[in-house]
């Protein structure tokens, strides 16, 4: 390994950097869904719930796929999951703008772009963990304040063009920047300096048979699931109190904002408070902010406030989940292990999205869906209290020996 190359080295922050560009293009995109609810329930004469299920297929693959390609990275690294995964995320994006009935969303974006981006998401968090030790926390929050920034700008910028042009050429707008950023992005990624565990490693059965793990499993599925959905009807909600579609998207645009902030302020504190007391901190937040949602009752004021909050919410439970699971388990075989953590969020994000859509439908005020959010938040946030704090011993044993 050249100077420059090593564990916390130039390239490392090259790595950092690519991977934040890469995941503020994907995260923004899925985060900017929101806002082509009420253009494609129109055309599609469709209820939220149903439109809602085009993009829980799609998240529940873009994070769920990572439980097979994360070891996939271990092994080759993440440069040709970027490139295909690009790929497939680009294709599925422009196949969705064609769409002659909502139903074939389910396979376009659903399976095209979800699949697509599961191909390569969990390991850009993975690996740029394994770039870095002393700097870990710091290039941890780097490449998830990508996804802050990516909507920060998508989401405003998506809502403007579907209010101008339609929903149909968003898609194919957004198909455009995946297919440009993923073919430049994978140049600049490189695997880390670590040795993947051995083939039959029972590595990953350790760290999946542990408390630690499951606990942790459990609250991704409650916190990713009401923040999914929080994503997904905070435009719908607030244009049905008479705000404005273009102020709507702007509030999406404020969480990714906010989130900067949380995921430089707490993963800052992670070296000296610990990541785990620091991510618990973050999952207590979402559900304090869920319940602004419901006092703000549609004033623009009180969602601003909502908004903010829940993006320092969003933006710790982003930058530190990788970074606890890294803590708990050790970078060897992060991928694999990330992308197990990755799909117990995912399962969160195909059920609760929809399940609130349809709920949402079927009662005459959103007081009902908001505090069911604000219930399963606050139910995550109890469970992850008992997450112990101490790294989980591993005998990092091999079937093959």
């Amino acid at each position: 390994m050249g100077m420059g190359q090593g564990i916390d080295s130039a390239q490392a922050w090259r790595v950092a950097f690519a991977s934040s560009a890469l995941v503020a293009t994907s995260f923004g995109t899925i985060y900017s869904f929101g806002a082509f609810f009420d253009a494609m329930a129109l055309e599609f004469d469709a209820g939220l719930g149903s439109v809602s299920i085009v993009f829980g297929i799609t998240a529940f693959l873009f994070f769920g796929t990572g439980a097979v390609t994360g070891g996939l990275a271990d092994r080759w690294g993440a440069r040709p999951l970027i490139w295909a995964g690009g790929a497939m995320f680009a294709m599925g994006l422009y196949a969705t703008s064609k769409v002659g009935a909502l139903w074939q969303g389910y396979f376009t974006c659903g399976i095209g772009a979800g699949l697509g981006g599961g191909l390569f998401n969990s390991s850009l968090f993975a690996m740029a963990a394994g770039w870095f030790d002393r700097r870990r926390g710091i290039a941890q929050g780097v490449v998830a304040t990508g996804s802050g920034i990516g909507t920060l700008i998508l989401v405003p910028v998506v809502g403007r063009i579907i209010d101008q042009q339609g929903w149909r050429q968003a898609f194919v707008i957004l198909a455009i920047l995946a297919a440009v950023t993923f073919f430049l992005g994978g140049i600049f990624v490189k695997r880390p300096p670590i040795e993947p565990p051995p083939a039959g490693s029972d590595h990953l059965r350790e760290v999946l048979a542990t408390p630690a793990f499951r606990r942790l499993g459990i609250c991704a599925v409650l916190q990713q699931g009401s923040m999914l959905a929080a994503f997904a009807f905070i435009v719908p909600f607030a244009t049905d109190r008479g705000v404005s579609s273009g102020t709507a998207a702007l509030l999406v645009g404020l969480v990714g904002g906010s989130s900067i902030v949380g995921r430089l302020f707490l993963t800052g504190f992670a070296n000296r408070l610990g990541p785990v007391r620091m991510l618990q901190l973050s999952f207590l937040v979402q559900p304090l902010a869920f319940v602004i949602w419901w006092l703000a009752d549609g004033r623009v004021g009180g969602l601003v406030v909502f908004v903010l909050v829940l993006g320092v919410a969003y933006g710790g439970f982003v930058a530190l989940l990788p970074l606890v699971t890294a803590h708990l388990f050790g970078v060897r075989g992060l991928g694999s292990v990330m992308g197990w953590v990755f799909l117990t969020g995912a399962v969160g994000s195909l059920i609760l999205p929809a399940a609130v859509g349809f709920v949402a439908d079927a009662v005459a005020t959103q007081t009902v869906p908001i505090l069911i959010v604000a219930a399963i938040s606050a139910t995550g946030a109890a469970t992850m209290l008992g997450l112990e704090r101490d790294p989980i011993e591993l005998r990092l044993t091999s079937a093959a020996t």
